[in-house]
């Protein structure tokens, strides 16, 4: 049994394109000293179904069919062998013995079947991996074919696109049987087979990072650090799950760094979920409003939903309190009609703001640098909607008396929401993971026995032994600043 490998020589190539049928077809001549009268090999590429451009969706796998076919022509006019031939009319001098076929870069090739091969001295199929190559390259040697002029023969390949796989084009080689002259085929670039790429790889949140306490872990359940882990999960583009893939996640929103499990790779056939990263520990050590990003080379990022890292989360059953310090501020929570299962947040820092002063020349008062931020967060991770009473008392140590005639303490305050005393103010004052303007402004003082309606006021202001003190009442979900 013959089984050569390939040596190109040069000659003259013609590209057929068959419209009609969605095959591409790429006709190779016999090269030396040829007079037209040698055989012509010739390769056609199809897919299910037949197209004119057949495509692979981005990280998916397909079966494409390659038909090596033997063109009739052979012998001269007169039914003789053509000058320089040593083929007999009909025949032609040339046989294919072999042909190769070179994947695009990021096409990988698993198998390769040749259909109803000779029972007798068969062919031979075999797919070889060159590693040297990034990514690797992948070829198909067609062996010992002895194809006659008119005989054809296909190999069914099945294919994959790798997520970095874009449109390119199969090499293709071919080996007559030697003859005295030596004559061969060659394929002009100009013919190459193109194949293309669709769709796109894409990385996608399965289980999203909810609000935790500072330093403790981030998991899918709020404030629950024994909750289950943040995952991600790698998707080609048909939407099917990737494994192997190694992804990184980073915070995207917010002024803290994310520590722990930051990178992943998806797991495989024995994983729990196929396709899916899991990442645990996560922490964040700042206060703020954060929102991940999620990362692979070759994949569409992807972002979660905006979370909350705070300093205190308090359960609520009945009233319920918190309290946040830093050298700067103290902070003292009550709520007196908390939301069955709503869970208390308090956080001191995590982004800054200032309130307008039309006497500045800046038109502003200094910037607000460490807000207090307080959230009611009921069972299901959503903001509490309903109004309450939230009382909030902030104590600013070291503080001077403020000048005579003024009005003590003020609250800069930063809300959602349009309140009295406010200024609706543009993008320069948006938060960090909220859209749109915020409303800031100073607030005016309640009136007598203030309700959860006059949210929010001020109810006192005082200074005294060095410290300030300023109690007002806010409505949960806003972002509130220090006196």
């Amino acid at each position: 049994m013959r089984r050569r490998r390939f040596g190109v020589l040069s000659g003259s190539v013609i590209l057929l394109v068959a419209a009609a049928t969605g095959i591409w077809g790429g006709v190779a001549s016999a090269g030396g000293g040829c007079t037209g009268d040698c055989v012509l090999g010739v390769l056609e590429l199809t897919g299910p179904p037949p197209v004119l451009n057949p495509t692979v969706g981005a990280g998916t796998a397909a079966s494409l069919t390659f038909t090596v076919t033997n063109d009739t022509t052979g012998g001269g006019a007169d039914g003789a062998a053509g000058s320089g031939s040593e083929g007999v009319a009909g025949k032609g001098p040339l046989l294919v013995e072999s042909a190769e076929l070179t994947a695009p870069s990021g096409f990988a090739v698993q198998s390769a079947t040749l259909v109803a091969p000779r029972k007798h001295d068969p062919p031979t199929a075999h797919v070889s991996i060159n590693t040297a190559t990034t990514p690797p390259t992948y070829t198909v040697d067609l062996d010992d074919l002895d194809l006659a002029p008119g005989a054809s023969i296909s190999a069914v390949l099945a294919v994959s696109a790798s997520c970095s796989a874009g449109s390119g084009s199969w090499a293709l080689a071919v080996q007559p049987a030697p003859t005295a002259q030596q004559k061969g085929f060659t394929v002009d670039p100009s013919s190459a087979l193109r194949v293309g790429v669709s769709g796109a790889c894409s990385l996608a949140f399965t289980a999203d990072p909810t609000n935790a306490v500072t330093a403790q872990d981030i998991t899918d359940q709020g404030f629950d650090p024994s909750g289950s882990p943040v995952e991600v999960e790698a998707r080609a583009a048909n939407g099917d799950p990737v494994a192997g893939v190694e992804m990184t996640l980073s915070a995207e929103v917010g002024s803290g760094t994310l520590s722990g499990t930051t990178s992943s790779t998806t797991g495989g056939p024995d994983a729990g979920v196929y396709g899916v990263a899991a990442f645990s520990p996560l922490s964040i050590g700042t206060t703020g409003y954060y929102s991940l990003d999620a990362s692979a080379t070759a994949f569409a990022s992807a972002t979660s939903g905006i979370f909350q890292i705070t300093d205190v989360a308090t359960p609520c059953t009945g009233s319920c309190s918190g309290a946040a310090s830093n050298p700067t501020v103290s902070a003292a929570v009550t709520v007196s009609n908390p939301g069955g299962g709503d869970t208390l947040s308090v956080a001191l820092g995590g982004f800054t703001y200032q309130c307008p002063d039309w006497l500045s020349p800046t038109g502003y008062y200094p910037t607000v640098t460490t807000p207090l931020g307080v959230d009611l967060w009921q069972a299901n991770g959503s903001l509490d909607p309903t109004p309450r009473s939230v009382q909030v008392s902030l104590t600013i140590p070291g503080s001077a008396p403020p000048p005579p005639f003024s009005p003590y303490y003020q609250v800069c305050y930063a809300s959602t929401e349009p309140f009295s005393g406010g200024t609706l103010v543009g993008a320069a004052q948006s938060i960090p993971g909220y859209t749109g303007s915020t409303y800031v402004g100073l607030l005016p003082y309640c009136p007598a026995d203030p309700t959860a309606a006059d949210a929010p006021c001020v109810i006192s202001s005082s200074s005294g032994d060095g410290n300030a003190v300023v109690t007002f009442l806010g409505a949960p979900g806003d972002f509130w600043g220090s006196a």
